[in-house]
C-alpha cells in the first residue's frame, strides 16, 4: 500500500502544529502515513483540489483564509458544515471531495475538557470569519442566550445576524463587555503581534477568557487574563480534538479514540515552548 498523505492549507501556515499531531498519531499507532505543511493562495486552491481528485493527497485541513473559499470547488458539503458556511477538512471518496467542519466539535469538546459551561449565558464573539461560524455553530447547541458579534467590518458580522447573533463593530466593546462577560476571540490578533484584539483595560478577574489561538499558547488577551486571575481557556485542547476528528474522517474508522490525549497534548507544547 502506497504512503497516504495528508496536508494543512492556509496562508500564513506556518505556524500550523498540524504536522507535529498528525505524525505524532501515526507514529505512535504504526500508521504508514505522512502530513505535512502548504502555504497556499486563494489562485492556487483548485490545484490543491486537482492533488486531491487524482489522488496526490488523501486529504487536507483548511485553515485561515480559505474555509469558506474553498466550499465551491468541493463536490459535497457535510449538513453540518453547510449550515455552517465553513470548511476545515476534506475527504475523498473515490473522486469525490466532500467538505466536512470539525472545529465546532474541537471547540465544543474544549469548553466541556476546561468545564466552562455556557448554557444560558451572554457571550462576546471577536471576529467574523470561518473558525466564527463553526464556534456560533457550537454555543447554539450548547444553549447560550445571546452572542454578541464584534468585527472589524460591522458588514461582515452582519452577514450571520440572526435570532441569536447580534453584529456590532468593534469599537463598541467597551459598551458590550462587562466584568463577568465570556469573551471568544476567533481573530488572528494576538498569533504574530503583541496586539490584543481588545484593549486589555476591559479584561476583569471574573470573566471568562477563550481565545482559539494556541501558538502562541499564551496571547497577549491569555496572558493579561491569567495574571488578573480570570479563568482562561487557549486554543490547544480544541485544536486537538479537531485534528483528531479529521483522522476518524480519512481513515473511516475511530482513531481519536486510539490515541492517548494528555500524551498527545504534551508532545505538542513541547513544539510551542
Amino acid at each position: 500500500m502506497p504512503v497516504k498523505k495528508f496536508a494543512v492549507i492556509g496562508n500564513p501556515v506556518q505556524h500550523s502544529l498540524s504536522p507535529a499531531l498528525h505524525n505524532f498519531v501515526f507514529q505512535s499507532l504504526g500508521i504508514d502515513a505522512e502530513y505535512s505543511i502548504r502555504k497556499v493562495q486563494h489562485t492556487q486552491l483548485s490545484s490543491i483540489i486537482q492533488e486531491l481528485k487524482t489522488g496526490k493527497l488523501d486529504g487536507i485541513n483548511i485553515t485561515i483564509p480559505h474555509k469558506e473559499k474553498i466550499i465551491p470547488l468541493l463536490d459535497n458539503i457535510n449538513a453540518r458544515a453547510n449550515v455552517i458556511g465553513a470548511v476545515n477538512v476534506i475527504s475523498r471518496f473515490g473522486k469525490k471531495l466532500t467538505g466536512n467542519n470539525t472545529d465546532w466539535y474541537g471547540f465544543s469538546k474544549a469548553l466541556e475538557k476546561n468545564s466552562i459551561n455556557v448554557e444560558g449565558r451572554e457571550i462576546i464573539l471577536l471576529g467574523a470569519g470561518g473558525a466564527s461560524k463553526a464556534v456560533i455553530f457550537a454555543l447554539k447547541q450548547l444553549g447560550v442566550c445571546k452572542i454578541y458579534l464584534l468585527n472589524r467590518s460591522v458588514e461582515k458580522a452582519e452577514m450571520m445576524s440572526d435570532d441569536l447573533v447580534s453584529p456590532h463593530p468593534l469599537s463598541m466593546a467597551e459598551d458590550l463587555i462587562y466584568s463577568n462577560s465570556i469573551i471568544i476571540n476567533t481573530t488572528s490578533v494576538g498569533m504574530q503581534t503583541s496586539k490584543s484584539p481588545v484593549d486589555l483595560g476591559l479584561l476583569h478577574k471574573n470573566q471568562i477568557i477563550i481565545d482559539i489561538i494556541y501558538n502562541p499558547l499564551e496571547t497577549p488577551l491569555i496572558n493579561f487574563g491569567k495574571k488578573l486571575g480570570a479563568k482562561t481557556m487557549n486554543g490547544l485542547d480544541m485544536f486537538i480534538w479537531q485534528g483528531l476528528a479529521s483522522l476518524d474522517l480519512w481513515f473511516g474508522v475511530d482513531i481519536s479514540k486510539q490515541v492517548n490525549f494528555n500524551q498527545l497534548k504534551e508532545h505538542l507544547e513541547t513544539k510551542l515552548c
